[in-house]
């Protein structure tokens, strides 16, 4: 029934937005910087309905993204090791629930400031929300945590290409005002939200020893039945050899097949190119020095304790992989050029005449120095999209279905029931974006902004900061908000010194706007995903919003006047 509440709220969103086009004339920015009008276009039913499609056939990254991050977890979960480590991680803040709240703020927040695209997080969302749910700490804090945090970090992001390129601005422009910025309003997220001493239910702390108890009584049997495999069948390496082998050659397997692993061997061949391999021979490695060897030198193939270490530093490893292929390490260090580097590398690798990589694996995305324009399908490192973490993430599930021999039955079974539960998520997220669409297409966010930034001649912090407001709740996608509102302000506004502060308001304003906005992706989402009534999550949350609000005011002003 809550989920009604929201449908009702993006129903409503879209019937103005449709309502617009037939009372207000679209506008469009022309090559001389000009606002043109076009006259009223009303959408009509028809077109409404067309549009919907179109929704679907241009943002349906997101959907893709959703359902390979649903069958991620989904197989994880079936994982004994992977429970196991998310009741230790709930046992471990069993009444420090506050602080645990604080971390994921704090590391949400930080990630997003150098992230071009705070969404792909998404992706750490789920684990956060399991911890977070054996400790029953409320879904809106969870939320908060998560989404509010990652656009807190947005909202003082470092570099945006669109925004830089738009407005000519440098990477330190306002950099230090940024910083200072999202301190302030991080702490302030943290005050208002973190559950107090003695705020989550009672018996949080004996549901989560129950889970821990039951999860250890579970890894002590798989001990045992592991240990009788051992007494019974047991395989042995030499300890040096397998070290040398995973460090030095485990990206192609040459380990496993060593240690009579066929099926990871073949695997590791096969995936190389992901890069997931390697980061799994790193984690094997540092756990094979740590393993005790025989009199003989030689260690277990497999080991219970091995297994443990090896999924916690895998996960890190990946953490660390993800974080690391959504930064934008070229924009944001001068005159660096390395993965762009390696890209060309992989695109010249030859057998004759015959592109290996291009060919097998894919065309890395190169670089066209003399046109400055780039082709190829495999994203520079630093520069990954939805898609390409998408692609990693189904991959990945494969990958674990297979090492962990799950059934070819099972595994389609869980994954189908991953993407029927997450479907309707994705779809949302997906249909909500055709207010935008008619925005775009119509002109009327253009029509909306030049009427209000000429309400007072010459550059007016309150009249940007307006036009902003109203744009992000009809746009709801930066990227376009930059591309249609973005060119009304530097046709109206003629002082280029003032365009910084334009950056920083429409930047700051957007996605504080995105905490509330029904057109906002990342909220549906989390209020689909969490069960949580629109209404609720407003009356959660006003308080953080007229702070932050404020906030961005005060600061914008001073800006303004010390420009």
């Amino acid at each position: 029934m809550k989920k009604y509440n929201l449908f009702k709220v993006l129903a409503i969103t879209v019937f103005v937005a449709w309502l617009l086009t037939l009372l207000i004339p679209g506008s469009y920015v022309d090559y001389t910087g000009s606002v043109t009008s076009t006259g009223v276009a009303g959408v009509g039913i028809w077109g409404l309905l067309s549009n919907l499609s179109i929704s679907i056939s241009y943002f349906n990254g997101i959907a893709v993204f959703l359902i390979a991050l649903a069958c991620f977890y989904a197989v994880l979960n079936k994982i004994s090791v992977y429970n196991a480590f998310v009741s230790k991680t709930a046992s471990i803040f069993k009444g420090k629930e506050r602080l645990l709240v604080s971390i994921v703020t704090i590391i949400f927040g930080i990630i997003s400031l150098f992230v071009s695209d705070f969404l792909i997080l998404l992706v750490f969302a789920p684990f956060v929300y399991q911890v977070m749910k054996e400790l029953e700490i409320d879904k809106k804090i969870i939320l908060s945590s998560t989404l509010v945090a990652g656009l807190i970090g947005s909202m003082c992001g470092i570099y945006n290409n669109s925004l830089f390129t738009t407005f000519g601005l440098e990477l330190n422009t306002l950099l230090l005002v940024k910083v200072i910025l999202f301190v302030v309003s991080i702490c302030v997220l943290i005050i208002l939200i973190a559950p107090k001493s003695g705020s989550v239910k009672s018996n949080a702390k004996k549901t989560t020893a129950k889970t821990v108890k039951k999860s250890t009584k579970e890894l002590v049997k798989e001990k045992k039945e592991k240990k009788v495999v051992v007494k019974t069948n047991e395989k042995k390496v030499n300890k040096t050899i397998y070290a040398v082998l995973t460090i030095l050659f485990g990206t192609i397997g040459i380990n496993k097949f060593y240690a009579g692993k066929v099926r990871s061997g073949i695997l590791s061949i096969l995936f190389c190119w992901t890069g997931i391999p390697t980061i799994l021979s790193i984690a094997e490695f540092i756990t094979v020095l740590t393993e005790k060897a025989d009199k003989n030198g030689m260690i277990s193939v497999t080991s219970s304790r091995r297994n443990n270490v090896l999924f916690g530093t895998s996960l890190v490893l990946f953490t660390l992989f993800i974080i690391g292929s959504i930064i934008p390490w070229e924009s944001l260090i001068e005159n660096c050029s390395l993965f762009s580097d390696v890209n060309v590398w992989l695109n010249n690798i030859k057998i004759g005449d015959y592109t290996i990589f291009g060919n097998i694996i894919g065309v890395p995305v190169v670089i066209d120095q003399t046109t400055g324009g780039a082709n190829g399908t495999i994203s520079v490192f630093g520069t990954f999209t939805m898609n390409d973490v998408a692609i990693l993430l189904f991959i990945l599930t494969l990958i674990i279905g297979v090492i962990n021999k799950t059934k070819v039955n099972d595994f389609i079974a869980t994954v189908t029931g991953a993407t029927k539960k997450v479907l309707p998520i994705a779809l949302t997220a997906m249909l909500i974006s055709v207010v935008l669409i008619i925005m775009v297409t119509t002109g009327i966010n253009v029509t909306i902004a030049n009427a209000i930034l000429k309400l007072i001649d010459g550059f007016n912090v309150a009249t940007a900061t307006l036009a902003t407001m109203i744009g992000s709740f009809l746009t709801a996608d930066f990227y376009y908000l930059i591309s249609t509102v973005g060119t009304v302000f530097s046709a109206t506004i003629a002082n280029q010194d003032y365009y910084g502060v334009v950056a920083f308001i429409m930047q700051s304003v957007y996605n504080l706007i995105m905490i509330i906005a029904p057109t906002s992706v990342g909220l549906i989402i989390g209020l689909y995903y969490l069960d949580i009534p629109y209404n609720k999550w407003f009356k959660f949350i006003w308080k953080l919003l007229l702070i932050l609000f404020v906030i961005i005011i005060i600061t914008s002003i001073v800006i303004y006047v010390l420009v």
